[in-house]
This record gives C-alpha cells, structure tokens and sequence, in this order.
C-alpha cells in the first residue's frame, strides 16, 4: 500500500448477487483483482480478516447485525478501522490475494504504476465505510439482485451443502431469514449511495444488455476497454433463467 497505487475498485453486494459474474467479467476488460483466489474470484485470506473481526464481535457474515450495530459507534469504527490498516500495512500482498512467486511480483509492481486493481468479497459489503477510511478515493461498485433470487440461491447453497454432509449454518435454511440477510447488506452498500464514488448495478440489468452495462462500468472503474475485451467480457454473462 503506498501513494503510487491508485485507488481501488470495491465490488460490493449481498452473497448470490451475482458479484462473481460482475468481478469476472470486469477483469476481463482489465481490472487486477489478485491471483491468488477461490472459485468465486475472493482472496481466502481477505475473507478470514473480514471474518474473524466479525467473530470478535460476535457476528458472521450470516449474522452480520451485531458487527453493524458496533461499527456505527465512534469506538467501533475507529477500532475497526485500525484493524483493516494494521493488517493491510503488514501483509497487503496476501490478503488481497498476489502469490510471492514471479507472476505476483510483476502484478504488484503494476500497481505502483497505476493499475487498476480492486477485490470482491461480499462481506466488505458490511466493512465498506471503515475500507474508504483506508483508501478515501475508492469506488464502489454495488451489485444488487432481486432479493427473492438471491435469497433463494443462498438457501438453495445451504441444502446443497447440508446434503453433502456439512454442519448446518444457523437459520440458512429458512428463506425468510435469507431475504431479511439479503436486505441487511443492501441497506448497509446503500448506505454509501451519497458518494461520487458509488454506481450500483442492478444484476438483471447487466444480464439482460451486457456490452452496454459492461461499457458504463469500464468507464466507472477508469478501465480503458477495447472493443474486444468489451465483447469478451460481455459473453462472459449468462442471461437470467427465466
């Protein structure tokens, strides 16, 4: 992290949004969002700093209420806030996802010559306010669903893994709770809809006209796409199943 980097990109929005599709596809016309990922495009060590912050506190990323009710107040956004930078100061290059081999050295020097680089990891969708203390320039790209959708793919997901053997999350399998969730991080990635920096992306929208969507958020991101990564990354969407 130092002064030649430019601000980053902040792909924010509920679990099953559809933040994954928008990620990749915004690498494709060439935004740097780290190599070092899990199939759904995040920085395992990014996930494990926002989630055991939320542990401290007694939250989770399914039980965000008490991390939002703590981080509302002076104490808890300033503590917050000194947790993301101590630990982004002591090891940016792992939790934002760059192997320290010869691919994630050349990427890192990219950055101090003005990369556009971001992440996606929807629990930053909760620490977004502490995150723009970090880097006060940084955009915000909210991608929003239609609730009940997103809803039932996080419960859909959640008897998927219970079938396979996995200790149930509490209160996943009950819809209603899904879509209070989902709304939780809409209203917490709302709460940043005052700065310049913000634009949300409703995901129906970008599913349905892709190159146009695609070309808006380029431009929103300060990534000069040509017109073949632009297709590329168009074809890169899967229309809605209807």
């Amino acid at each position: 992290m130092n002064d030649r980097q430019s601000p980053p990109v902040l792909i924010i929005g509920a679990h099953r949004s559809g933040t994954t599709a928008t990620a990749r596809a915004l690498e494709l016309v060439g935004l740097q969002i780290g190599q070092h990922l899990d199939s759904h495009g995040e920085p395992r060590a990014l996930q494990k700093l926002h989630e055991d912050y939320l542990r401290r506190v007694g939250a989770a990323w399914y039980n965000p209420q008490p991390f939002l009710k703590w981080i509302q107040t002076p104490e808890g956004k300033l503590d917050c806030i000194s947790y993301l930078r101590t630990n982004v100061r002591r090891d940016f290059a792992r939790i934002f996802g760059y192997r320290f081999n010869p691919k994630g050295l050349w990427l890192r020097a990219r950055l101090n010559f003005g990369a556009q680089w971001g992440w996606k990891e929807p629990r930053t969708t909760l620490f977004a306010s502490a995150w723009l203390e970090i880097f006060p320039g940084a955009r915000i790209v909210h991608v929003v669903r239609d609730a009940h959708a997103a809803a039932s793919s996080i419960r859909g997901r959640e008897l998927k893994f219970q079938a396979a053997g996995d200790p149930p999350t509490p209160n996943l399998a009950d819809l209603n709770y899904c879509r209070q969730l989902v709304q939780t991080y809409f209203i917490a990635g709302e709460r940043l809809a005052d700065s310049a920096n913000y634009q949300q992306l409703q995901f129906e929208e970008l599913q349905a006209n892709p190159p146009a969507m695609l070309e808006r958020l380029a431009n929103f991101c300060g990534l000069h796409a040509t017109t073949r990564q632009l297709a590329g990354a168009a074809a890169s969407i899967r229309p809605s199943r209807r």
